[in-house]
């Protein structure tokens, strides 16, 4: 089982990948929220995000600490 750190340090990676290609992202917390967003930065510790779905969040900047992201990927639209 993947632990902490591991997850951390992969999101952290994902993140950073998906931000130099300026890609959108989804993201679930630990507490079972949800963000589609746009990434503004990439941190040691932590995303900076700027919402554009779901509705009540869009247009919200959040910063999220990698310890506390379930899920980090990149964002594909359904067609």
């Amino acid at each position: 089982m993947e632990n902490v750190k591991d997850q951390w340090e992969r999101n952290k990676a994902v993140a950073e990948i998906l931000l130099k290609e300026n890609k959108k992202v989804y993201i679930k917390d630990s507490e079972e929220n949800l963000y589609f967003a746009d990434i503004l930065f990439v941190g040691e510790d932590s995303v900076r995000i700027i919402c554009f779905a779901p509705e009540q969040r869009k247009g919200e900047k959040f910063t999220l600490y990698f310890p506390l992201i379930v899920k980090l990927n990149e964002y594909k639209e359904e067609i």
